[in-house]
């Protein structure tokens, strides 16, 4: 099926998506990533639903640097994957997580 947008379209997926194979060596890490960013979601999703009134002041700070960290960690694990799969990308940079002491 042809339409009138086919070629913009193109144009955009080629310059969201690296046009490069995956390294076969790479390949088993890219699930693993996955697994990061799920696990830091769900963390994200179950800790925005506990009842702040059970929690104590001390508690409710840890949980809020938790959730910071949850989301650092979910942008970073979107950034391993990107770099498994096009480890030529030199743009890229992290977000380490700060902790207050």
């Amino acid at each position: 099926m042809t339409t009138k947008h086919s070629a913009p379209v193109y144009a955009v997926e080629n310059a969201l998506l690296p046009d490069t194979d995956l390294a076969a060596s790479l390949a088993p890490l890219v699930p693993v990533a996955s697994k990061i960013a799920d696990s830091a979601a769900i963390f994200i999703d179950k800790s925005s639903k506990l009842p702040d009134k059970t929690l104590t002041p001390n508690q409710k700070h840890a949980l809020e640097s938790a959730f910071m960290i949850a989301q650092k960690i979910l942008k970073n694990a979107d950034l391993i994957g990107r770099l498994l799969r096009d480890p030529d990308q030199t743009s890229i940079t992290v977000e380490m997580p700060e902790i207050d002491k």
